[in-house]
């Protein structure tokens, strides 16, 4: 079976763009709380490094919380989040059509803030949470359907598993109903 994945493999943040980034987490940590910032900014990035993008941006705003817990200012806020975004955007130059992924991240991101905006402006915070738990879990398992297809992974009709890729099975040449007129 030939299956083509147009992304190469990678553990964590090794190459330049990704140590870019992931020290500036360290600086946005540190602008949002001093030292302590600093501190947890460089949890985060190691985290990053050892084991990706994902695991910084959660420990990353699990730490945010913890160091910042009455909240902190807007221009704060949009230095940090920059800095995560240019953590989960830096894989993107190993891919090999990065264009589409910024295109369906961001259309992801404006379709699941408007739907926020739009249940939080009529209902309640709990609801719009719910709401946007909801949406995310649609759109992972999207996701996970379209890896499973993409992939090849999907049985066929005969139960047995079929690549799309895969034409060394042959397919019917012709109908019953073909036959039957060709016999007349």
């Amino acid at each position: 079976m030939s299956v083509r994945i147009d992304t190469r493999p990678a553990a964590g943040g090794r190459d330049w763009v990704s140590g870019a980034a992931l020290g500036a987490i360290i600086v946005g940590f540190g602008i949002v709380s001093g030292p302590i910032g600093i501190l947890a900014g460089t949890a985060t990035a190691l985290v990053g490094y050892l084991f990706g993008a994902p695991y910084a941006f959660a420990l990353g705003h699990v730490a945010l919380a913890a160091i910042a817990p009455i909240g902190i200012d807007p221009i704060s806020i949009v230095v940090v989040e920059a800095a995560f975004v240019a953590v989960l955007l830096a894989p993107l130059r190993r891919t090999t059509n990065p264009i589409t992924l910024v295109g369906v991240a961001l259309a992801s991101t404006l379709v699941i803030a408007g739907i926020a905006w739009l249940v939080v402006d009529s209902q309640s915070t709990a609801l719009a949470a719910l709401t946007i738990l909801g949406c995310l879990a649609i759109a992972a398992y999207a996701l996970h359907r379209l890896e499973v297809v993409r992939l090849g992974l999907v049985p066929a009709d005969d139960g047995r598993n079929r690549s799309t890729a895969d034409e060394s099975i042959p397919e019917p040449v012709g109908t019953d109903t073909q036959r039957q007129t060709e016999d007349d």
